[in-house]
């Protein structure tokens, strides 16, 4: 795994977690603009079930109109300041939006202002859905913190091996290079010692050869 790959992962996984975390808590995860929520009741059934995780993102509420699913925060004393997700059934000629959820009989006893409207639902993040369908906070724990840990240090662990074996490998090339120099120095001077005794062994047969010349 390179440092890129390591990087996108611990990204996604931190994405994964946050999303997660935020789904188990009621609250909204912000990613790139779009909010990400965990649907915690059937209203919506048939086109959002309960444990649905939803994007929606802040959108022009002037732009709203009947038919369109909103995700606000309710004023309805029951619920209120809880996030809500329904359908806009009616928008009012004040400004507010009158809602219902698909699995209801009747609208919502609460319109909605614009000032408590989070955005408008654009689609389902069905990955999500799938990791909670079996995620405890004892499972949460192992698939996001004790595994992803475990697998970073093996490879962290790896790296280091690898690194130490290349070091290894490095320093015993260098000593080889350096043997092998010494070697070749050590031959180049016994080669010269060997040429210089030739030549002065030349010399003093030549030398004898010309006294021998002389009492002749």
């Amino acid at each position: 795994m390179t440092i890129l790959g390591s990087a996108v992962f611990a990204a996604l996984l931190s994405v994964t977690v946050y999303i997660m975390v935020c789904g188990c808590i009621g609250k909204t995860a912000s990613i790139f603009g779009y909010s990400v929520l965990k649907v915690v009741s059937g209203s919506m059934e048939p086109s959002i079930h309960e444990g649905d995780y939803i994007y929606i993102k802040k959108t022009d509420t002037d732009s709203l109109k009947a038919g369109d699913i909103i995700s606000f925060y309710s004023q309805d004393d029951s619920i209120k300041g809880e996030i809500n997700t329904h359908r806009i059934s009616e928008v009012l000629s004040d400004g507010t939006f009158v809602t219902k959820g698909d699995a209801n009989k009747i609208e919502d006893s609460v319109t909605v202002q614009k000032v408590s409207i989070i955005g408008k639902y654009y689609g389902k993040l069905r990955f999500f859905k799938w990791l909670g369908s079996f995620a405890s906070t004892k499972k949460l724990l192992i698939l996001f913190v004790i595994i992803p840990t475990v697998c970073m240090a093996v490879y962290e662990v790896k790296t280091i091996a690898e690194i130490k074996i290349y070091s290894n490998r490095e320093e015993a090339l260098k000593a080889a290079e350096e043997e092998k120099e010494k070697l070749m120095r050590e031959a180049v001077e016994k080669e010269v010692q060997r040429l210089k005794m030739q030549e002065n062994e030349k010399k003093e047969a030549n030398s004898f050869e010309s006294g021998k010349d002389n009492e002749g």
